[in-house]
Parts: C-alpha cells; sequence; structure tokens
C-alpha cells in the first residue's frame, strides 16, 4: 500500500468511527430526560467522536504497518480520543453563548476546537518518530473539525434529519485524514520496499512506503507489535518481517537536511555486525550513512529504496 492510499484508507476509517458515534450519542441522548440542559449531548458528541476516532486510527495504523493489532493500543488510543473529546465538548455551550446571533460561527467554532484537541491527542502517538507529530495531528484535526462544523451549522437550517450525521462522518474523515495527509505534504522523500528473499517480507509488504521528513527517527526491525511493551506507540516503527533482520536493526533519521541510516546500537558488537547485514549501495554500513537519491538499502535480504522528494511522487 502507498502512501496516497493510506490517505483514502485513513479517512475512510475516521469517517465510519464518525458514523458509529454519531450512531451511539443518538441512543445515549434518547436516555436524556426532556428539559435537561443541553451541554450534556454536546460532551457526549464530542466524547465518542474522539473515542471511535482513536480506537479505528489505531487500529488501521497497525494493520497498515503489517502488524497485528494490539488490543491496549487500540484502548489507549480510544481513551485519548475520548477524553480529548470530553475536554473539547465543554466548549460548545460557551462558544454559542458567547455568539448568541451567530449561532453557526458558534458551532463551527466548536467543533473546530474538538477536531483540533482529538487530533493532538491521536499525533502524540508518533511523537517519538517526530515531535512535531502532535502539530500534525491538531492542524489536521483542526481542519477536519472546521469542516465538519460547517457542514453541520449549514445544513442543519434545511436538513436538520441527517446534518449531524454528515457532520460527523465528514469531522472523522477530516480529522483521521488530516493526521495522514501532514507527514505525506510535508514529507522531504519516501523509503519505498522494494524485494525481499524472505516470503514474509514480500507478501506482507508489496508496495508498501514510508514517508519520511526533517525531524524523523525511525527504528528499523522484526519485531512485532505483540512484543513491544509500550502503551501507546510501536518500539519498531519499520517492521520486516525478514528472518535475517534483528529485532531493533537499525535507524533512518533526517537532520539539518540530509538524511542518514546507521545501525541501532543494540548492533555494534562484532558479533552483530558479522550477523546483521546493513549496506548501502553493497557497502557495509558502520556508522551514519548519507542517503543520496534513489540509493539501495539491504536490511538482512529485504531491499528498500530511498526516493527524494523530487521523484517521491511518482508511484509505482
Amino acid at each position: 500500500m502507498n502512501i496516497y492510499q493510506t490517505l483514502y484508507f485513513m479517512s475512510l476509517a475516521g469517517g465510519t468511527a464518525g458514523l458509529l458515534a454519531w450512531a451511539a450519542q443518538a441512543l445515549l441522548v434518547l436516555l436524556i430526560p426532556a428539559g435537561s440542559p443541553v451541554w450534556p449531548s454536546a460532551v457526549i458528541a464530542a466524547a465518542l467522536l474522539g473515542g471511535f476516532i482513536g480506537s479505528f486510527t489505531v487500529a488501521f495504523d497497525e494493520k497498515w504497518a503489517g502488524n497485528r493489532v494490539q488490543l491496549r493500543w487500540v484502548t489507549v488510543g480510544a481513551l485519548i480520543g475520548f477524553g480529548a473529546g470530553l475536554l473539547s465538548g465543554a466548549v460548545h455551550l460557551p462558544l454559542r453563548n458567547a455568539l448568541p446571533g451567530a449561532l453557526s460561527l458558534g458551532t463551527v467554532l466548536g467543533w473546530t476546537v474538538s477536531g483540533a484537541m482529538i487530533g493532538a491527542g491521536l499525533g502524540a502517538r508518533w511523537i517519538s518518530v517526530n515531535h512535531a507529530r502532535l502539530a500534525h495531528g491538531m492542524v489536521g484535526g483542526m481542519c477536519g473539525g472546521f469542516l465538519g462544523g460547517l457542514i453541520f451549522g449549514t445544513l442543519s437550517q434545511w436538513l436538520p434529519g441527517i446534518s449531524q450525521a454528515v457532520a460527523f462522518v465528514l469531522t472523522g474523515a477530516g480529522i483521521s485524514f488530516g493526521i495522514a495527509f501532514a507527514p505525506i505534504l510535508l514529507r522531504d522523500a519516501v523509503l519505498r520496499f522494494v524485494n525481499s528473499g524472505d516470503p514474509r517480507a514480500t507478501s506482507k509488504l508489496g508496495k508498501k512506503e514510508w514517508a519520511i521528513q526533517e525531524g524523523d527517527s525511525y527504528v528499523i526491525g522484526s519485531q512485532s507489535a505483540d512484543l513491544s511493551k509500550t502503551t501507546y506507540g510501536r518500539e519498531v516503527d519499520i517492521y520486516l518481517p525478514d528472518g535475517t533482520v534483528a529485532p531493533h536493526h537499525a535507524r533512518i533519521y533526517g537532520k539539518d537536511g540530509r538524511f542518514y541510516v546507521t545501525r541501532h546500537p543494540e548492533l555494534m558488537s562484532e558479533a552483530a555486525l558479522r550477523r546483521f547485514v546493513l549496506k548501502v549501495q553493497n557497502r557495509s554500513v558502520t556508522m551514519p550513512f548519507e542517503l543520496q537519491d534513489q540509493m539501495l538499502i539491504v536490511v538482512g535480504r529485504t531491499t528498500l529504496m530511498f526516493v527524494a522528494k523530487q521523484k517521491a511522487g511518482r508511484t509505482r
């Protein structure tokens, strides 16, 4: 799956999450006694939206990475999204009350804040790769929330029955799209799977690509998510199911406009240097090696290609 296919499926996952969140909140609202304050429904709606988007986004990200979906990560994603939505939902009514003559504007701002907070919470999952991912998630979520609020504020005047459902779907899709799109838009290069001597890697990776940008730091290895001890994020960012690849084999990173590949600190012993292969253009790598466009990186029996930005968009 290339980086552009990822955008489609990420948006689909977010839209589905939004639809389920709308259905769930519609059922819960029926349980609220008539004459109750309006704020509980607004808080419930934002919290459910965040929870569903959080769980679906994490689950899809793991599936896309070739890992088995980890329940603990999905649960943490749901809780973070739920918490962010809960906090943001509390600002909906204050915004509406502050703008009594412009209900649509208050609605749009409320949804925008919800999207930003949910997006930031989900973006935190990739903070170990690049601290900017938190901001990426926030901006992406903000754009998605703005779109959803705009649709809801506009359609509610003519189609009150379906406007909220459409807004939930678009907001969910927008937040998920924004989280995935920001790293792709800002990418400086792409790391592309070429081939592997291990059939498992060939089967799982296919036309897999990873977007790379300034400040990123990816760990390459064969450790699956099942063996990871982290609570929310992965220990290995680029998973290669190759029997000749170490659990933590190499690291590829961007610094000062240049990109490098180097061995993981765990593989610096003489025994590890002999056992685990890491080459660039058939040259063994024992220290940080600067990458240039179209260079081939051999990790174990798996070959990857580093493609600079000007050619990264030309997917095969």
